[in-house]
C-alpha cells in the first residue's frame, strides 16, 4: 500500500497504460482522480475501481480546459498525462516520412504528444504538494530514429527536454520521464499493417523478443512516483529495443 493517503491524478485514464497506472494505484491505496476525452467511456473503464473519488471530461490538448480542470482541485501528490501521439487510425495513417507528411499532421502529433503534457505540467504543478512528482511518458524514437516518425520523435525530445527543466525549476516536486518501447495496447491493432510488420521486425532483434505489456510500463510509472530519491530521471522500459 505505498499510496494510502495519498492522491494522482491522471489525464487520459480511460483505456491503455493510463487505465492500467489507475487500477495499480488503486490497488496500492491512492485516491483517484481521473479524467478522459470521454467521460463515458472513462466511467465504463473505471467502473467499481478502488480509489476513484473523481472523474472529469477534459480534452488534454485544449489549455483552456485543462486550467479549468485544475482551479478547483484539491492539492494532490503525482500527476501524470496519457495522450498518444496518434488519436486514431485513421491519424496513424497519415504517419510517413518528414518531406511526405502534412503540415498539420505533424502539429497535431506535436499537440497530442508533447503539449498535452505540457498544458498538465503548467496547471498541474501549482496544486502538487512537496515531494509529490509529475511523470511523463515519452518513447525510445528520440534515442533511436526511425523513418516515418520524425513528429514523434521530436514530440517526445522535447517532453524529455522539458522534464529535466522542470525537475529544477519546480522542486521539491520530482519530475520524471517513463520511456517505453514497443507497447502492445488498445490501440495497437488500429495501426496500419505495414507499421505492425515494421514493429514485428524491430522487436525480433530486442532482448525480450516481444511486445510490453501496459501492466509493465504502468510498474515503471508507480515505481518513480513512490521513489522519493528519483528526479530528472528518464526509466526505460523497452525490452532492450535501444540496444540493438
Amino acid at each position: 500500500m505505498r499510496f494510502r493517503g495519498q492522491r494522482a491524478v491522471l489525464i487520459g485514464a480511460s483505456a491503455g497504460i493510463g487505465l492500467e497506472t489507475a487500477k495499480r494505484l488503486g490497488a496500492e491505496g491512492a485516491e483517484l482522480v481521473l479524467a478522459s476525452r470521454s467521460l463515458e467511456r472513462l466511467e465504463g473503464a473505471t467502473s467499481g475501481l478502488p480509489g476513484v473519488v473523481g472523474r472529469h471530461q477534459v480534452d488534454a490538448t485544449d489549455e483552456a480546459a485543462v486550467k479549468a480542470l485544475f482551479a478547483e482541485m484539491a492539492p494532490f501528490d503525482h500527476l501524470s498525462t496519457f495522450v498518444p501521439a496518434a488519436a486514431d487510425a485513421a491519424m496513424s495513417a497519415r504517419f510517413g516520412r518528414f518531406l511526405e507528411m502534412d503540415l498539420a499532421t505533424i502539429q497535431r502529433v506535436m499537440t497530442n504528444r508533447f503539449w498535452s503534457h505540457c498544458f498538465a505540467a503548467r496547471h498541474g504543478a501549482p496544486k502538487l504538494r512537496p515531494g509529490g512528482s509529475i511523470v511523463f511518458v515519452s518513447s525510445t524514437m528520440p534515442r533511436k530514429a526511425i523513418p516515418g516518425y520524425a513528429a514523434s520523435s521530436a514530440a517526445a525530445g522535447a517532453l524529455e527536454s522539458l522534464a529535466r527543466v522542470l525537475a529544477l525549476e519546480l522542486a521539491p516536486v520530482r519530475v520524471n520521464v517513463v520511456v517505453p518501447g514497443f507497447i502492445a495496447s488498445h490501440g495497437t491493432d488500429k495501426i496500419p499493417e505495414s507499421r505492425k510488420e515494421q514493429w514485428a521486425r524491430l522487436v525480433s532483434a530486442q532482448g525480450v523478443k516481444r511486445l510490453g505489456e501496459v501492466g509493465e510500463i504502468a510498474d515503471a510509472i508507480l515505481f518513480l512516483m513512490s521513489n522519493a530519491y528519483a528526479t530528472g530521471a528518464l526509466l526505460t522500459v523497452d525490452g532492450g529495443y535501444t540496444l540493438t
